[in-house]
């Protein structure tokens, strides 16, 4: 009979053999608790600033929601403003900015919920330097620059830290720097740029200036990005996956499916590691932690369904 330590070494080894052995990457920590003032629509995105406090973006009311970083309900804004509200991050100073890809514009707002300034004209799509046309993300640079999915217009546009234009690249289409739909983006930290080229079925790669650099695939339909320390993680929202690459484009883990998330859109993950996925059919947000010592398996992904319009 096994003593109490040697007990507890043997169901230790045993739990770290399992991991190795194809425990998932990550593991359901549960859902983010929304009350019941706010009236859930699809979701769509989510943002951690850097005091780990959570931003919601949903297709109900109101659409811009808020949380600490317990997770405990802080305040909401935006009710009325919003068409159809798709992306959303943080900048350096700790303004939250959105995508809002039914008035084509991008949203700029104080953590208070103030409106800073709008970039576009609300509800007239365009293609030119002061328009965009369905915009769905944006990210930015380590000098403040802004870069825009103008999904619309399958490109993408490139703005100054004060909103304005620079330059832009790309075009609807398949070949190599144009895009079916530019739906999501990540920034690494030598400043490249991944696109997610949703219904392309891959994802392409950039340097700041627009060259191209990249393109990656065989995970399926990429709806949303992040990244991740060395890892580029790409969710899967026909087939309800989320898949990992190296800096190389070789996909090293693969993890969820139907039983577990309900059409991942758009990511993020705070200064403690947990994970939050925005699921748009769920209209819920999850959260996961990483099992640290499960060894990268490269994964056959299953044959995605038909581009999904979200």
């Amino acid at each position: 009979m096994l003593k109490p330590l040697a007990l507890s070494i043997a169901l230790t080894l045993a739990f770290l053999s399992g991991l190795a052995r194809g425990q998932e990457l990550y593991t359901s920590t549960g859902f983010l608790k929304i009350p019941a003032q706010v009236k859930l629509g699809a979701m769509s995105a989510v943002a951690v600033d850097r005091e780990d406090r959570l931003y919601v973006l949903h297709r109900g009311n109101p659409p811009l929601v808020v949380f600490d970083a317990k997770g405990e309900y802080l305040a909401g804004w935006g009710d009325q403003l919003f068409k159809v509200a798709h992306g959303l991050r943080i900048d350096a100073e700790g303004n939250i900015w959105t995508t809002d890809n039914g008035n084509h514009v991008l949203r700029k707002f104080s953590r208070t919920g103030e409106l800073l300034a709008t970039v576009g004209e609300v509800d007239k799509g365009g293609n030119d330097e002061t328009h965009f046309r369905a915009p769905d993300d944006l990210v930015f640079s380590s000098k403040g620059e802004i870069f825009v999915a103008d999904s619309g217009n399958g490109r993408i546009v490139k703005l100054g830290a004060d909103g304005k234009y620079q330059l832009q690249w790309g075009n609807r289409g398949r070949k190599t720097g144009e895009f079916s739909t530019a739906h999501g983006l990540a920034i690494d930290a030598e400043d490249r740029i991944y696109v997610a080229d949703r219904g392309n079925r891959r994802v392409q790669v950039f340097s700041a200036d627009g060259k191209f650099i990249a393109e990656w695939g065989g995970f399926g339909n990429p709806f949303g990005l992040l990244v991740v320390g060395n890892e580029l993680m790409a969710s899967e929202g026909d087939i309800h996956k989320i898949f990992h690459l190296d800096m190389e484009g070789k996909i090293i883990h693969t993890w969820g499916g139907p039983k577990v998330l309900e059409l991942p859109h758009f990511m993020a993950i705070n200064s403690k590691g947990i994970l939050y996925v925005a699921e748009v059919d769920g209209k819920r947000v999850q959260m996961f932690r990483r099992n640290e010592g499960v060894k990268p398996v490269e994964s056959k992904p299953a044959e995605p369904k038909p581009d999904a319009k979200k």
